[in-house]
């Protein structure tokens, strides 16, 4: 039996351009909160780590680990920032996509037909993504305030850590607390 055909060679082209198509997709669609969670850890270990290496080569792993982690946090705010900022450049760029986020963002179901038949489908989405990325922003917080306390003996950054954690409770909050809102058949009009 021959595994390498060439139908199976002439659709792996046009399965990685849709992978690489929902990829690019989730990244222009996503909030802060879910981006944070992606980009936080690869970007600790990436940028984080080598440019604290780099001043202080003196400085213990666990010292580095948490001070790079705390350089980073910057980045949950900052793509809020951005994406609230560059509103127009996205409406052109996606603009259902733009109309989704924007009724998520305000509440209101959209006017438009096409973008309210995409609503439920984002919705689900949008829930099961800032579950995810909720779960994962607690857990690494949890293991930074650990390491914090248990090797590094330092309450400062455990209660840093811990305010992290709480705005990311209180923003995965208000983004579940909008998606019921436009789930419920009361909402719409």
């Amino acid at each position: 039996m021959d595994v390498d055909n060439e139908e199976r060679r002439a659709g792996a082209p046009a399965v990685a351009a849709g992978r690489r198509g929902r990829w690019k997709r989730f990244f222009e669609r996503a909030p802060g909160l879910q981006l944070m969670a992606v980009y936080w850890v690869p970007m600790t270990v990436l940028i984080g780590l080598p440019v604290r290496w780099l001043f202080d080569r003196q400085e213990p792993l666990v010292e580095a680990v948490l001070n790079g982690a705390l350089n980073l946090v910057w980045i949950g705010p900052a793509m809020y920032f951005s994406r609230w900022s560059a509103g127009g450049q996205a409406a052109r760029r996606d603009p259902e996509g733009y109309a989704l986020r924007q009724a998520l963002r305000t509440s209101t179901v959209p006017a438009d037909e096409a973008t309210r038949t995409a609503l439920p489908r984002y919705l689900a989405e949008q829930r099961r993504a800032t579950w995810a990325a909720l779960l994962a922003i607690l857990g690494i917080c949890l293991g930074l305030v650990l390491l914090a306390l248990l090797v590094a003996d330092s309450e400062g950054f455990a209660v840093i850590f811990g305010v992290v954690a709480a705005v990311s409770v209180a923003v995965a909050a208000l983004t579940l607390t909008r998606i019921r809102r436009l789930e419920t058949p009361g909402s719409r009009g």
